[in-house]
């Protein structure tokens, strides 16, 4: 985390997506985070990819979306990998 090199490893290498997990707070304070770090997260705020829990979507459903956040939320919110609304 404090090496500004491996962000950039990290942005250049991904091709369709990134899901990074983790606490942002970690890796700003990290030593030498905040220079690298800092504007990164800032850019994803800004273009609202930052995210309090694992986007999902119903593929049945498009319209219906939740955040997991716990490992219950999986079950509870997003059963069988749809959604609770009867198919």
């Amino acid at each position: 985390m404090s090496a500004p090199e491996r962000l950039n490893v990290l942005i250049t290498r991904a091709r369709n997506c990134l899901i990074l997990v983790g606490n942002m707070e970690t890796f700003v304070r990290s030593k030498k985070g905040s220079p690298a770090w800092l504007p990164f997260f800032e850019l994803l705020k800004t273009h609202g990819h930052l995210y309090d829990g694992l986007p999902v979507k119903c593929e049945r459903h498009p319209e219906r979306t939740a955040d997991l956040k716990e490992p219950k939320d999986f079950l509870k919110l997003s059963p069988d990998g749809g959604c609770t609304q009867p198919w």
